[in-house]
């Protein structure tokens, strides 16, 4: 059975704005570079408040991926791999 992966929606987090931009640059690249589509893009800034000051701050980021139209597919994905970053371990 072949099987067509229509679209994916991913949701990350990062540190600050400028990191937000950055990544959405390398989504669009990324999927240029492979032949889908960016379909959508969102972020949202978030923050931690304590006593009524900001303690913490960060942007979550949410994109779509769409590869193959569902009435019509032409490629088939069969494995998708996700890399992730693996931060040293603290001590």
């Amino acid at each position: 059975m072949i099987k067509f992966l229509i679209k994916s929606t991913n949701e990350v987090r990062v540190g600050t704005k400028e990191e937000a931009d950055e990544l959405h640059k390398q989504l669009e690249k990324e999927a240029q570079d492979n032949g889908y589509t960016l379909s959508a893009w969102s972020e949202t800034h978030k923050e931690k408040k304590a006593q009524g000051e900001i303690i913490a701050e960060w942007m979550i980021c949410k994109w779509t991926f769409v590869f193959n139209d569902p009435k019509e597919p032409v490629d088939a994905y069969d494995k998708i791999v996700y890399n992730f970053y693996q931060p040293e371990e603290k001590f």
